[in-house]
């Protein structure tokens, strides 16, 4: 199809064709130029829509979920003697030196923390003479949840009460949970992990530490 005819009068009495991208009543170049601005238009909005959509996943992240340690392998773990949920005597984490210790640090606001409660019990019951469990309840203000919860899941280790997360923030540099670290008999960090635990990472975690000495 031609293109459409200028509706500008011709004075010589001469009608002529309009130049290809002239649309109507317009000027030349104007047809051409709108495809381009809707294209620059969709990729603009595309690349908004991909720095919103990384700048979320980013947020959306807890900060040791990166996988870099926040106690590096090797050093020994910060001691510390806290309340016992429930009663009795403090729990100090220098008392279970001699064998390997794992340390878990929770909460019952937590919904992966509630997750992994069960492993822990089932490996705490399996493996208790071999490993020592530790928990630490931190900042949490629920204890007869946080009790209730580990109970039925059969977690009887004993657990601290670190009411204001001093001890998981402050000396473990601890800013999600859960975290577990796996310490040696002599209380060095073996290794640290982000997130709930199954009983199988707690199976293989329980023979690498009974595997190796000091």
């Amino acid at each position: 199809m031609s293109p459409p005819l200028s509706v500008t009068p011709d004075l010589t009495g001469t009608r002529h064709e309009a130049p290809a991208g002239v649309a109507d009543g317009g000027t030349p170049g104007r047809r051409a130029r709108w495809p381009l601005a809707l294209v620059l238009v969709a990729a603009v909005g595309l690349a908004a829509f991909v720095v919103y959509a990384v700048t979320s996943a980013g947020r959306a992240k807890p900060p040791v979920g990166s996988g870099l340690p926040t106690v590096p392998a090797g050093r020994v773990a910060a001691s510390f003697s806290l309340p016992r949920l429930g009663g009795g005597a403090p729990v100090t984490l220098a008392a279970f030196r001699g064998r390997p210790t794992i340390v878990n640090f929770f909460a019952s606001w937590c919904a992966d923390c509630r997750a992994e409660l069960a492993a822990f019990g089932a490996v705490s019951r399996t493996d208790g003479r071999r490993v020592n469990f530790v928990g630490v309840d931190a900042n949490d203000t629920n204890l007869t949840l946080a009790r209730s919860l580990l109970a039925h899941a059969g977690a009887r280790y004993p657990v601290a009460i670190d009411a204001n997360g001093s001890v998981a923030s402050g000396r473990y540099l601890v800013t999600a949970l859960p975290v577990t670290f796996f310490l040696s008999s002599s209380g060095r960090v073996v290794g640290e992990v982000f997130g709930t635990q199954s009983r199988g990472t707690l199976d293989s975690w329980v023979a690498k530490l009974t595997s190796r000495g000091g």
